[in-house]
């Protein structure tokens, strides 16, 4: 009796262990793996995607080969394509009409962007992933910091940074020496970015390991972790209770620091700058904290120490980097700069930079090849059919910018730099969409008129004193890296700088 007892128990036990890996198993394939139906329930193609991982593996494993992993898809399987990143599905969309349904016509339908990393509070309030009416307000608040009057003023505050680097490439022009452009225009961009928008006069160009430019390349250096954590069910839940994997908390110090001290210089006097964090402050005390809070704007502030820091600088470093390669290019960039502005006053105007238009398509030409975001992302806030492809709700986008830039049906031979491509009659041939380094519709870049002044008053002066040269340590192709989210150079990019004769 007591043996059947025993043995009666044991075989319920044994089901019960049946029954709870069975579960185990089916939880595990329902979180997993069956996510990855979504495209060929609906007929777009994609690459296969790997249990748990998707189509992240090469992404995480080789982060600096992500836009040439999208070139690839991109040629294989059409200008339509599914991906994974991780359990999450992607619609990749590369034709150009739809890309402008997306970020013009239906804007209403994705009008949002999907936090995929769960960033950590207050930084989901970034102007870059906030939503709804939420984003609306934010926009509006900083949106007139951006008007060409606002950026007269902040010419003054540019030309005392570029003074300061001006003075570096006199003395290195007489000795010869070579120097990583990179480094010096990230030390540039950050002291501009903190005098315009917060007052703070640093010093970033003159201290050997600024601080503040130390904590914003490692908060935007490539980081594992973050693309790992994807892996974790609950991660919005855990993100909270785990290490901060993209370092914002250490940059964002600096901005709660630089707040703390306006406020209280606020608090002082009335007589203050109206930079972007006073905009913000004003707009706060108008408001009573409705529409924009202490926390709202230690996130955007966050957002513009990144924005006004890495992708002006490595723009810059890019842009010179290929005018070193090609003497023609640069002697007819020079020409025009001698014309437009002789040098009878230190600083050319405001007007004077948007009266050049071969400096327009060297920038422009240096985006394509190098758009600072490799891809731009949309969320579909609402069911809809665009060119005949199904879009659920929920279903993020992904325009593959990069992979759009470098397409040889659009740019014939896309790795060659050839600023022509962007007179006026070359652009006339091409889909108004095909050139995309800020996005379009009412969510493209609000710094896009801040970086562009930045980047032609920058180019104007160095080139008005000095020769850029190649070096033999100056690689050549430069191939592509990435941030998270940036592109930017592999390494250094090593140039000398020679006095005009």
């Amino acid at each position: 009796m007591v043996d059947l007892l025993l043995s009666t128990i044991e075989i319920a036990f044994d089901h019960r262990i049946t029954l709870a890996i069975g579960l185990v198993v089916l939880l595990i394939y329902r979180y997993y793996i069956s996510p990855y139906s979504v495209f060929k329930k609906r007929g777009i193609p994609g690459p296969t995607p790997i249990p748990i991982f998707g189509n992240s593996a090469s992404m995480i494993f080789s982060p600096n080969s992500v836009p040439r992993l999208q070139m690839e898809w991109y040629k294989k399987y059409g200008k339509v394509y599914g991906m994974y990143f991780f359990r999450e599905p992607f619609l990749m969309v590369g034709d150009l009409d739809m890309v402008k349904e997306i970020l013009v016509k239906e804007f209403t339908k994705f009008h949002d962007r999907k936090d995929i990393f769960n960033f950590p509070k207050p930084y989901d309030r970034m102007l870059t992933m906030v939503t709804g009416q939420k984003w609306k307000d934010i926009r509006n608040i900083l949106t007139p910091t951006f008007s060409a009057s606002k950026m007269k003023q902040m010419m003054p505050f540019m030309n005392e940074a570029l003074d300061t680097l001006l003075k570096k490439m006199d003395r290195v022009s007489m000795t010869g020496e070579i120097v990583d452009f990179h480094r010096w225009f990230q030390s540039l961009t950050m002291e501009v970015i903190l005098s315009t928008a917060f007052g703070v006069q640093a010093e970033t160009q003159t201290v050997e390991n600024d601080p503040i430019t130390e904590k914003a390349k490692k908060a935007l250096a490539p980081n594992p972790i973050s693309a790992l954590m994807m892996l974790l069910p609950f991660r919005g839940y855990l993100a909270k209770y785990l290490p901060d994997p993209f370092n914002f908390r250490e940059i964002g110090s600096v901005a709660e620091d630089i707040i703390r001290e306006r406020t209280k210089a606020s608090g002082q006097s009335k007589a203050h700058r109206k930079d972007l964090l006073q905009l913000m402050l004003d707009a706060k005390e108008e408001s009573g904290g409705e529409k924009i809070d202490n926390e709202d704007i230690q996130a955007q502030s966050l957002v513009f120490l990144f924005g006004g820091y890495e992708t002006t600088s490595t723009t810059l470093a890019f842009a010179c980097y290929h005018l070193a390669l090609d003497g023609q290019v640069q002697d007819q960039l020079r020409d025009e700069i001698d014309q437009m502005w002789p040098g009878d006053e230190d600083s050319p105007s405001y007007d004077v930079l948007h009266q050049m238009p071969y400096l327009d398509m060297v920038i422009n030409e240096t985006l394509r090849i190098h758009p600072p975001g490799f891809v731009l992302q949309r969320d579909c806030n609402e069911v809809c059919t665009i060119k005949g492809v199904h879009i659920p709700k929920g279903l993020p986008i992904l325009i593959p910018v990069y992979s759009i830039h470098h397409d040889p049906d659009i740019w014939p031979q896309p790795e060659t730099f050839d600023p022509e491509r962007f007179s006026e009659a070359e652009k006339a041939k091409r889909h108004p969409y095909a050139f995309n380094p800020f996005g379009y519709g009412p969510r493209h870049c609000v710094g896009m008129r801040f970086a562009l002044l930045e980047i032609k008053l920058t180019l104007v002066k160095v080139l008005k004193k000095f020769k850029l040269e190649k070096t033999d340590k100056m690689e050549a192709p430069l191939y592509v890296n990435t941030t998270s989210v940036l592109t930017c150079p592999p390494g250094k990019i090593v140039l000398r700088v020679s006095p005009r004769n």
